[in-house]
């Protein structure tokens, strides 16, 4: 049924505009000149558009951000274009800075050499020591979210292989566990909080870094994971009263689908003031997050002070 709902023609121009970034005038060219996408017409000659053309649209544009001509690449498929997309977007420059000071730096180089060399041990003891050594906000922000990024940068380009980008995320995220039910313990009496993602999301370790973030704040979390119907995400958050719901979006597809959900759970969860969007692709969602009042935390920073007002308010 919902398969069926994203190719019904159902939103006008504008809306696309407002979703996609793109003008109305630029949809009409591309549509016209190169077929990009294909509308259906209402009975008064007005444009309609599908979610999955919604979706298309959003890839073109990025991947003529990237540097690519829209008469090049309109005509490919969705599964074509989106791997295009993925290939661009993972070959840009390095977005992860090492540590260039103190013992931070030490600890980032030991742990990128066990990676290097896949020492899963001395991987191991590199993070417990950055544990035992940092506070938890320096651990998570100076320390670990530049490790992760530079795991995935390297292994996008190559300089580190697939496996290593395997073990060393295994190593990760048992430290991240360990932390979760440390702090789990301390912080039953805290406002609850939830944090899961949508269907046709994936785990991704900075959300398990958000939990954390969260727990030494003073929240009581509820991590649910990944791929969760939205419904069933809306039951828990009102089953614990929780008094923040935490979606992560990681995954590029399927963002006019998740869009509606976001709206369906603005409108019906008890608590409707406090929805906060995480994860890479949250920029995406600026315009339903507009429309119902949610809030975008781009990065680990900026989460934590969105989730320190809140507990300030609430408690």
């Amino acid at each position: 049924m919902k398969g069926d709902l994203s190719k019904k023609p159902r939103h006008l121009i504008q809306v696309v505009g407002r979703r996609t970034g793109i003008s109305s005038d630029v949809i009409r060219a591309w549509e016209r000149r190169y077929n990009a996408v294909i509308s259906q017409r209402t009975e008064t000659n007005r444009r309609l558009y599908t979610d999955d053309d919604i979706e298309k649209l959003t890839l073109l544009k990025r991947a003529i951000n990237a540097g690519r001509r829209i008469g090049d690449i309109a005509r490919l498929s969705y599964d074509d274009l989106f791997e295009l997309v993925m290939g661009d977007e993972s070959n840009a420059t390095k977005s992860y800075q090492r540590p260039s000071t103190g013992t931070v730096m030490e600890l980032f180089d030991e742990a990128a050499s066990a990676i290097e060399s896949m020492d899963s041990n001395r991987l191991d003891v590199a993070l417990s020591n950055a544990v035992a050594m940092l506070s938890t906000t320096d651990f998570l922000m100076e320390f670990l979210k530049p490790l992760h990024t530079y795991i995935n940068d390297e292994c996008s380009r190559g300089s580190l292989r697939y496996v290593q980008e395997k073990f060393s995320k295994i190593s990760i995220r048992n430290c991240l566990s360990n932390l979760y039910t440390k702090f789990r313990s301390a912080k039953e009496e805290g406002p609850r909080i939830i944090i899961g993602s949508l269907m046709s999301e994936y785990e991704n370790l900075d959300t398990l870094m958000h939990i954390i973030v969260a727990q030494n704040i003073g929240w009581d979390v509820t991590y649910v994971g990944n791929n969760i119907p939205h419904d069933e995400l809306m039951y828990m958050a009102n089953k614990i009263s929780a008094r923040t719901m935490v979606i992560a979006l990681n995954n590029p597809r399927d963002i006019a689908r998740k869009s509606f959900e976001i709206k369906i759970l603005k409108e019906e969860a008890d608590n409707k003031d406090n929805i906060v969007l995480i994860g890479t692709q949250a920029a995406n969602y600026r315009q339903i997050a507009d429309d119902v009042r949610a809030i975008i935390s781009p990065d680990l920073s900026t989460f934590r002070f969105t989730l320190e007002r809140l507990y300030g308010l609430i408690r």
